[in-house]
């Protein structure tokens, strides 16, 4: 059972990181201009946001569901799922595909919400306030369903025609662009990403049950210099 101070700071917390996932939110679909951008639920960064975004509103209403097993390990999915967000963005597309306004501009607030404020406390959070040990062996491997629907949600659409504005393929990001570089080396992309999606996803694994025997060794040691 969670001590009411730690609950207290846990929820605050968490209102800080929905605050700024919606305020992202709000900003990249278009509302803040009072027109819905309907083609941005194509990206992948919307997505993964409004899971977090609905899950931890999920865990702040109702706290104690926080140390559920099964809800740990959806929480592991979400936070693979939103570091992926930041990774893919970082290192793949800003700079390249997309470049990122300013953050004194509303756009350019939107996409640091999204891509690095958002993934970075949904990080901490887990350091901070999880229960350790609690993910099952073959998690990273369901981790992977999200991305997985997504993608092929997103060869249904672009199959229908183009949606996006301003773009020269029918896909939201280049490097799973069908029509500018053949089934071929999108299939590499593709498999190169899920097998450092997996990867990742048991080293993250691995940390939490480090921590956690890190934790129970400590509790130990305290017991026994008390005895």
């Amino acid at each position: 059972m969670d001590k009411p101070c730690k609950s207290v700071k846990r929820t605050i917390y968490r209102l800080f990181l929905i605050s700024g996932c919606v305020t992202g939110l709000f900003i990249k679909l278009g509302f803040y201009t009072g027109k819905m951008k309907w083609y941005t639920l194509l990206y992948y960064t919307n997505w993964s946001n409004f899971f977090v975004f609905v899950f931890f509103l999920f865990m702040i209403l109702f706290p104690e569901c926080n140390e559920n097993k099964k809800l740990l390990n959806i929480k592991g999915g979400i936070t693979m799922m939103i570091l992926l967000t930041a990774a893919i963005y970082h290192f793949l597309l800003n700079g390249k595909e997309f470049h990122m306004e300013s953050i004194k501009t509303a756009e350019g607030l939107g996409s640091f919400l999204l891509h690095y404020y958002t993934p970075l406390l949904v990080l901490l959070d887990w350091l901070l306030w999880d229960k350790k040990g609690a993910f099952f062996q073959k998690s990273p491997v369901f981790w992977t369903a999200i991305p997985a629907i997504y993608m092929v949600f997103l060869f249904c659409i672009a199959s229908k025609g183009n949606f996006i504005p301003n773009q020269n393929t029918k896909y939201p990001y280049n490097f799973i662009a069908v029509d500018l570089l053949g089934w071929e080396r999108v299939f590499i992309n593709i498999v190169a990403i899920s097998a450092c999606y997996i990867a990742v996803g048991y080293f993250y694994m691995h940390i939490d049950k480090a921590l956690c025997k890190s934790k129970q060794y400590k509790r130990h040691t305290s017991v026994r210099k008390r005895s």
